[in-house]
């Protein structure tokens, strides 16, 4: 009765339905094959008015082909996005996620009162259970591709396996983290080696297995001073990152309730390991569910209940959505004029020193009599390339030290211009161009002005890298994805909660087949949303 999944999948899919979310972060879902072997989103999932996003291809067949292997079972599990297409609309292509990080760009759709949101990258995410480096770089990796899209605002919402306590590497990520205590940091890294050495995550070779017996043994006695500093260097390492993401977490409560690591019997006890993450530039937080903190019977039964069936309880928020602060276009054209003619006053420096160094090159010395008696002698025959006269050799060396020193020089008189700019400046710039590539090599210089193509991790060998978010900025409106939910792979959604629902919990959202993961209801200033 409580544990029989056919009893807690409506009731699941009870609560997706009324939440009314405008986006909806999924975990754990269990995706079913179609006639041709596409991995899709299963029926019961298909909910009305909702697009999706799903991870690529290439990941589900992998971990489908790993459980047959490993399960004796062709099932592929992961992350999803769904999102409201009469209020959202997508963004670009369809990202090649991976299965525990679903990415999404999403935008207010025009007329609605979701207009002013921007676009938005939003993650569904599962991090690893047993590293929180590794948990660290799956989110660098997502903000990594925020940037390279040329966008500022995101969400992250789903089971993040660490609760973002004082002293959390991945705490140091959020805006505004200020150094943790000695004692916070060695109980947060007591806690990452405890959990890690548990053997929650799905790796299962024989490094992940040295390393969780290395974590279980420093578990037992606590942290030695080596893990302490090497805690201590990612925090600091993290917390000192420049990203232009300032990340912001809805403070949600406990949202697990089980026997505590390596019990087999009760009291139970809690974690808050679920979590939202957004950016306040546009987004302003109004309301959030409650969780466990007002379900004592939850955490005195555990989950799944009666109550709740699923082993997460969802978190779910409501934001007020505001248009980014923007330059002045009076001052965008006066900075665009003072990149122009930094750029043409170093092709006038390029092309001057061209000139003189082509005008300093040694005239190559005739050949010799008897060597061009020789080449007559030898027609047909591939001439030997002749070795450079040491002038010739001193000249290329020059040369090549001259052409160095003005790159070098000219990148960093670039690095200094793109230094000096405050934020609203890079945001008009990041519009056109990809700062770090400019600063790397000037624009005449590259293939195109605007931004390489952005990619998501490196695709298994044989296959071909995708897109993210299209071949150029996503803020020049390229055309949307494709409306079916399906067998679309990747984008995003956000979620809502009526003034009643938010105040308290109203159901629970996650598990196999679906383990849900965040609600976050958007709203426009003076008018809820939906």
């Amino acid at each position: 009765e409580v544990l029989d999944w056919e009893a807690r999948r409506p009731r699941l899919l009870a609560e997706l339905r009324t939440s009314g979310a405008d986006l909806i972060c999924l975990q754990e879902v269990q995706f079913e094959a179609d006639e041709a072997g596409v991995f899709v989103l299963p029926q019961w999932l298909l909910l009305d008015g909702y697009g999706a996003r799903l991870p690529g291809q290439t990941y589900l067949v992998q971990m489908a082909d790993r459980n047959l292997r490993v399960l004796d079972t062709r099932v592929a599990i992961g992350c999803a996005v769904l999102f409201r297409e009469d209020r959202l609309e997508a963004v670009g292509e369809p990202v090649n996620s991976p299965n525990t990080v679903v990415a999404a760009c999403v935008r207010g759709r025009k007329g609605t009162p979701l207009e002013a949101l921007e676009p938005t990258v939003v993650f569904s995410v599962h991090l690893d259970a047993q590293a929180e480096e590794k948990r660290i770089d799956q989110l660098t990796k997502c903000i990594g591709i925020v940037r390279q899209v040329g966008f500022r605002d995101a969400i992250f919402a789903g089971d993040m396996n660490t609760e973002v306590s004082e002293g959390s590497c991945v705490a140091a990520i959020l805006e505004g983290a200020t150094e943790p205590s000695p004692e916070a940091m060695a109980r947060e890294c007591g806690i990452a080696l405890r959990c890690g050495s548990a053997g929650e995550g799905e790796d299962d070779d024989d490094a992940s297995a040295a390393a969780s017996a290395e974590q279980a043994a420093a578990a037992t006695a606590g942290p030695t001073e080596a893990q302490l500093q090497a805690w201590k260097a990612l925090w600091l390492r993290e917390a000192a990152r420049k990203q232009r993401v300032a990340l912001a977490r809805v403070p949600t409560g406990p949202t697990r309730s089980a026997y505590d690591h390596g019990c087999t019997s009760g009291p139970c006890v809690t974690w808050r390991l679920d979590h939202i993450f957004f950016t306040s530039r546009t987004l302003e937080l109004r309301r959030r569910w409650a969780t466990l903190e007002a379900d004592p019977e939850s955490v005195a039964s555990g989950l799944p209940n009666r109550t709740s069936p699923s082993d997460h309880y969802p978190v779910a928020a409501c934001f007020g959505v505001s248009r980014g602060p923007r330059l002045p276009a009076d001052d965008e054209a006066a900075l665009v004029s003072r990149l122009d003619e930094l750029e043409a006053r170093q092709a006038r420096e390029r092309e001057a020193l061209q000139q003189k160094l082509d005008a300093a090159e040694p005239s190559p010395p005739p050949p010799a009599t008897e060597d061009r008696e020789a080449e007559q002698g030898k027609k047909g025959k591939k001439k030997k390339a002749e070795k450079p006269s040491p002038e010739m050799i001193a000249f290329i060396q020059e040369r090549r030290k001259q052409t160095r020193e003005q790159k070098e020089a000219h990148t960093r008189e670039r690095a200094a211009f793109a230094d000096s700019l405050v934020e609203l400046e890079l945001d008009a710039l990041e519009r056109r161009m990809s700062l770090p590539a400019w600063v790397e090599k000037a624009r005449e210089l590259e293939r195109s002005a605007f931004m390489p193509p952005p990619l998501w991790w490196r695709s298994p060998p044989g296959r071909p890298r995708r897109r993210a978010f299209g071949s150029k900025v996503c803020a020049a409106a390229p055309p949307c994805a494709p409306a079916g939910r399906a067998r679309d792979s990747g984008a995003g959604a956000i979620a809502r909660a009526t003034p009643e629902q938010s105040a308290k919990r109203p159901g629970h959202l996650r598990e196999s087949g679906a383990r849900s993961g965040v609600f976050a209801r958007v709203m426009s200033a003076g008018s809820p949303l939906g």
